[in-house]
């Protein structure tokens, strides 16, 4: 058995990787650059050694210092984790030449493998679907342009080496030959840089798939076993951002294929350790071989909590010669899990956001249904040098959506300030209506961009005095969790601008049973003070909008966001009897005041409405919904309905 661990590589990848080294009485040896010289992992190692600058290229990608720090250290093997060398032919002879263990497949075989090519053409060799294209790389153009007359567009211009969801590009159309040719030159360069290997081949782009791959591990002596699929379409860029096992659209029928598929490809390349091989699932349920990764993966969790198997253990034990202690029919996957990665950057851009964590407080994770990966603490600077992926959460349930649940309550509980982290948008993409039906593919975050909040949506709400359409829209922004604006808006900015106070019916209207004195001062204002006051509480509406999602309560607000997308218009009102009952039972009027209150209010509107706000409001066909607040029993009942619609209207999950 190995008794030290040199781990190459920095992050949360590092702690759990000692986590598991200690329950198997394994010493540890950690690594690290000047970005990480205050990194948690330090002091829970046995061993640590200083390997360079912060930039990757003079530190985790030196291959020079890890071999020096691994000579030193006496370590009789080296995990990789994943990033950085952890898939480098190069590296894993240097650490066999060194004399210590690579724990992982053979450097043959990661050489080989660096080739999607290769991996290609073993599939087409033992019948398994490959996405329809090239299975060698392409020299020229003309062979791209042949490729896309047979498999016809879109295509994917791919580079042979590339990974990490970096090396693609896509062909919409042929815009002319230059344009082509220019793109197959800028390819070729990126890989050369990036990869040292310009060879670029062609697959036709799968309209609308999911991206689907199997975990698996092979031992020495041929034996292979598959721990379920995982399904990962929710990505940006190419990469990765939520991951689940089981995936909800794969049967017990397309598993078996599934695994019947990987173990084939394994076997014919002699593999052995950990690994993933990559699927795209079309439309019409066929399963198309796309790459494998040799390596421990980043989602690796979701698996080992529905298979209850750890995987770094597995890894450890297979490159100390041990056989596979189970059997196909000893997997089964027992729940649903599901991984959020949580990135550095901001929620909506997905552009990094290094700084410093000034507050952390992290989910609670006592039932062991909650799992937390990091090497993260207060006062932690995260370094613009490296992945914005600053932690993982995962969340373990019975079935799918007892996980889902889990996972929002976590993620609510999860509290990093000082940076822009990406948990509202793994909030969001838990509570969309798509994602909780399982009926998505990798086009997710372009499709449902409002909807998860990577765009905001605005309800604007007009209503009849005495209808309660102020308590509704504020029920409503409490149901949807958005913010709530009325007439304070105004207000304050006719206190800044040295206007008149423009209140028609104080604060709450009908919310507040004391009744204040009403004022319609904007109706006795000039058309140029009206004109100021509308100008200035345009901007201060759109600028809020772009906020975040919200309400707006008046018909000015409804007007001046007439035309922004994703805008939904309700108008309530109600019966003139109704109306007054409201006035009578909440302001505690008599019959008599409540009939004068209603005809003030609506004649002070008449006059204080600017005539196109006016006359917008008043135009049902501008409406998304008209609705009579009286027919659905109170002021929750109401919401709950319009609730209802927009959550239909936007894709919102309950």
């Amino acid at each position: 058995m190995i008794k030290k661990i040199l781990i190459a590589n920095r992050g949360e990848i590092v702690n759990r990787i000692i986590r598991t080294c200690k329950k198997m009485d394994i010493q540890t040896v950690v690594v690290y650059s000047d970005a990480d010289k205050d990194a948690d992992y330090i002091s829970s190692a046995d061993e640590s050694y200083y390997i360079g600058p912060s930039a990757p290229v003079r530190s985790y990608l030196n291959l020079d210092a890890l071999i020096d720090a691994l000579k030193k250290s006496g370590a009789d093997a080296v995990h990789p984790g994943y990033g950085f060398l952890s898939e480098s032919a190069g590296f894993a002879k240097a650490v066999a030449k060194a004399g210590a263990v690579w724990i992982g497949p053979d450097p043959q075989i990661l050489e080989n493998i660096e080739s999607k090519c290769y991996c290609r053409v073993i599939a087409d060799q033992l019948s398994i679907p490959v996405t329809p294209g090239t299975v060698q790389p392409v020299s020229n153009i003309h062979e791209i342009y042949e490729i896309a007359g047979k498999v016809g567009l879109p295509i994917l211009l791919k580079l042979d080496k590339g990974g990490g969801g970096k090396g693609i590009q896509s062909i919409d159309f042929f815009e002319s030959e230059k344009v082509t040719q220019a793109m197959f030159v800028s390819m070729v360069r990126i890989g050369q840089m990036a990869f040292a290997s310009g060879d670029v081949y062609v697959e036709k782009a799968v309209p609308n798939p999911r991206h689907i791959e199997v975990q698996f591990i092979a031992d020495q002596y041929g034996n292979v076993i598959c721990l379920g699929e995982r399904e990962c379409s929710i990505q940006r860029r190419y990469q990765k951002i939520i991951e689940e096992s089981p995936s909800p659209v794969v049967t017990e029928e397309d598993r078996r294929k599934l695994y019947s598929y990987t173990k084939k490809i394994v076997k014919e390349m002699n593999y052995t350790g950990a690994g993933t091989i990559e699927y795209l699932r079309s439309e019409d349920g066929t399963y198309y071989f796309m790459e494998i990764n040799a390596r421990l993966q980043v989602e690796h969790p979701v698996s080992e909590m529905v298979t209850g198997i750890d995987l770094v253990e597995m890894q450890i034990r297979i490159a100390s010669g041990e056989k596979l202690s189970y059997e196909q029919e000893d997997i089964f996957l027992k729940g649903h899990a599901i991984e959020c990665r949580i990135y550095a950057e901001d929620p909506k851009t997905f552009q990094p956001s290094p700084g410093v964590i000034e507050k952390i407080s992290f989910p609670d994770t006592s039932d062991g249904q909650v799992r937390i990966e990091h090497a993260i603490r207060e006062q932690y600077r995260i370094s613009p040098y490296y992945d914005p992926m600053i932690c993982k959460l995962i969340t373990w349930g019975e079935n799918r959506k007892q996980c889902i649940l889990k996972m929002i309550k976590a993620l609510r509980e999860f509290n990093i300030q000082g940076v822009s982290t990406s948990i509202p948008t793994d909030i969001a993409i838990m509570r969309n209506r798509h994602f909780a039906e399982g009926n998505f593919t990798t086009a997710f975050l372009n499709k449902e961009r409002m909807n998860i909040g990577l765009e905001n949506y605005v309800i604007t709400i007009s209503r009849q005095f005495g209808s309660l359409g102020r308590p509704i829209a504020k029920k409503m922004a409490q149901m949807l969790g958005i913010e709530y604006y009325d007439r304070t808006i105004v207000e304050s900015v006719a206190e800044k601008m040295g206007l008149p106070v423009s209140t028609i019916d104080d604060g709450e209207e009908l919310d507040n049973a004391e009744l204040a004195q009403m004022k319609y001062p904007l109706g006795k204002m000039s058309e140029e003070e009206q004109e100021k006051m509308f100008e200035a509480q345009s901007k201060i509406i759109l600028d809020l909008s772009e906020k975040d999602s919200c309400v707006f309560v008046g018909r000015c607000s409804d007007y001046i966001l007439r035309n922004k997308p994703n805008h939904f218009s309700i108008f309530i009102y109600a019966p003139v009897e109704v109306r007054k009952e409201n006035c009578i039972k909440y302001l505690h009027l008599t019959p008599k005041e409540a009939d004068e209150m209603i005809r003030d209010v609506d004649e002070a509107r008449e006059s204080y409405s600017l005539h196109y706000a006016k006359r917008y409001s008043e135009d049902v066909t501008c409406k998304d919904i008209l609705i009579d607040s009286s027919l659905y029993g109170g002021v929750d009942e109401t919401a709950e309905v319009l609730v209802a619609m927009v959550k239909r209207k936007f894709n919102l999950a309950d």
